[in-house]
């Protein structure tokens, strides 16, 4: 996996002076984890968007201080102005390169399922991320569902059906279902009681005299 880095600058900002920060292009950032002292960084927002496009929540990303220190970090927290979604601040936790982590890494259906041809249903996902044990550079960037072996109502896909990579450890139940096919929803028709349907009958020729 290709490294992915971020040069950043030890941030002297804080509280009101953040929102000055941000219109100059810069976005605030924290630093934490085991091992060491929280830290507030900066660095140009521009660069802050592209890393976390690469990285998502996943990948590891390098923090490079002005000094040359470096800390293997993953994304921990994004946060958006609520009216215009724009960068207001980004939390990395440093992590360590050689022991495995807990993280959230997305599910994502591929292929066709045989059992809604027809019309027979719908494929359902009720399960979006799954809970993994991974060193960093090992945490796959999602973990791929085969629909293709839903072949009817009867069948579904489990957590402990998917295929993980080398070194990943599923965390969690492995019988949660991942996916099924979902049958269609049938509308049924009002009926009319027998005695109502002749009552109706009887008054319409009542009208008609």
């Amino acid at each position: 996996m290709d490294s992915i880095s971020l040069e950043t600058k030890i941030r002297t900002k804080f509280g009101k002076k953040l929102r000055s920060l941000r219109k100059n292009g810069t976005l605030p950032l924290h630093v934490y984890g085991p091992g060491m002292e929280s830290i507030s960084l900066q660095s140009e927002t521009n660069k802050v968007v592209k890393v976390l496009q690469e990285a998502g929540r996943t990948s590891p990303v390098k923090i490079i201080e002005e000094s040359g220190k470096e800390h293997t970090t993953l994304v921990r927290n994004v946060d958006q102005h609520p009216a215009t979604g724009e960068l207001q601040h980004v939390d990395f936790m440093r992590v360590d390169e050689n022991k495995a982590i807990e993280v959230e890494v997305p599910v994502v259906l591929i292929g066709e399922a045989p059992g809604i041809r027809g019309g027979a249903g719908t494929v359902t996902q009720s399960i979006y991320s799954l809970s993994v044990l991974s060193k960093p550079f090992s945490v796959p960037n999602e973990i791929q569902a085969d629909v293709s072996v839903l072949v009817d109502l009867e069948a579904s896909i489990k957590r402990g059906d998917l295929k993980l990579p080398d070194g990943v450890e599923l965390v969690g139940d492995p019988e949660t279902s991942v996916a099924w096919i979902q049958p269609p929803r049938v509308v049924e028709e009002p009926t009319v009681a027998e005695g109502e349907e002749g009552a109706e009958g009887e008054e319409g020729a009542e009208g008609a005299k």
